[in-house]
């Protein structure tokens, strides 16, 4: 049985499943979020062996586990503990959950994940993933991580005017920003850089930007070339309307990029990198879950199989 670890709104997982289920695979989508009201989950362990996972749902449905091949680390949700009011009990509760659902990622490490939970989190780091890009020989642009106001108006003026960006480590549903082009007016807020740390970036011209999904060993490279409205250099912001196609990358790019994952023990990730009018390669960031269908629905990409080969063990 393959294990997707996700929930029924993903899009992403909807559409890996599917392949799966035609090939005649069993797969169980795993909502954290059922529990605990609508499913519990039990492990016992016996004389020898491995302990019985068990994961029944109130409906009925029973799944083993242990007998788990592979698992995709997709989009986790957690507990639903709504139901539990009193705010110490809940925190103690969530705990509880916490030590026993990460208990069970464990006794998992035996089959192949997409990607390992461990280093999905540590890969995530923004700061980590620019170094070990230097280290494989990948070219990020000049860069600065600061909560020091004095620091970033002195990258500022070093970059020079209209040569800055500014962008955030993560996003909330309720605080999204978009990457964007540090303005004469922003350095007059440079002080609010106190409450959070910024990512400042030298801004680096775009023949096209490139959205590199990673499925193992395979890459899937995508050219977005977006008409920038009201200043916005983030291709994010229009991407609608942007014109996208495969790519091929150089040799040597695509080996830096498997150096980069391997590095970062990823057998997933979605990259973002530019390539310059100057045909330069730089790299981004890399999103260990980051979305792909809109790569695969406008260019053709079979993004989605190659998941599912790969949980597969097909490689």
């Amino acid at each position: 049985m393959i294990l997707v670890i996700s929930h029924e709104q993903d899009p992403h997982a909807a559409s890996v499943i599917r392949h799966l289920e035609a090939d005649g695979r069993k797969v169980l989508l795993l909502n954290l979020a059922e529990l605990p009201d609508r499913a519990a989950l039990s492990i016992e362990y016996g004389a020898a062996g491995r302990p019985r996972i068990d994961y029944v749902r109130t409906s009925g449905e029973a799944f083993r586990l242990d007998e788990v091949t592979s698992v995709w680390w997709r989009r986790p949700q957690v507990p639903d503990l709504s139901s539990v009011t009193d705010p110490q009990v809940n925190l103690f509760t969530a705990n509880e959950w916490n030590e026993a659902i990460n208990g069970l990622w464990q006794l998992l490490q035996h089959v192949p994940w997409m990607n390992d939970p461990n280093r999905d989190d540590a890969a995530s780091r923004k700061a980590r993933q620019l170094s070990v890009a230097t280290e494989v020989g990948l070219r990020i642009p000049r860069t600065l991580i600061t909560s020091d106001p004095a620091r970033a108006r002195q990258f500022a003026e070093l970059m020079g005017a209209g040569r800055t960006i500014y962008k955030t480590f993560s996003c909330t549903h309720a605080i999204w920003r978009e990457t964007r082009l540090l303005r004469e007016e922003d350095l007059r807020l440079m002080d609010a850089v106190r409450v959070a740390p910024v990512i400042f970036q030298e801004f680096v011209p775009a023949d096209c930007d490139l959205r590199i999904t990673a499925v193992g060993s395979r890459l899937f490279p995508a050219g977005i070339r977006s008409v920038p409205r009201d200043g916005r250099i983030d291709f994010r912001m229009t991407v609608g309307d942007a014109a996208m196609t495969a790519e091929e990358l150089p040799s040597q790019v695509a080996d830096q990029l498997r150096a980069l994952l391997a590095r970062l023990g990823l057998q997933y990730g979605a990259i973002d990198m530019r390539r310059t009018p100057d045909g330069e390669y730089y790299f981004f960031e890399v999103n260990t879950a980051g979305e792909f269908l809109f790569v695969e629905d406008r260019t053709g990409q079979s993004i989605a199989r190659a998941i599912a080969d790969w949980l597969s063990g097909v490689k």
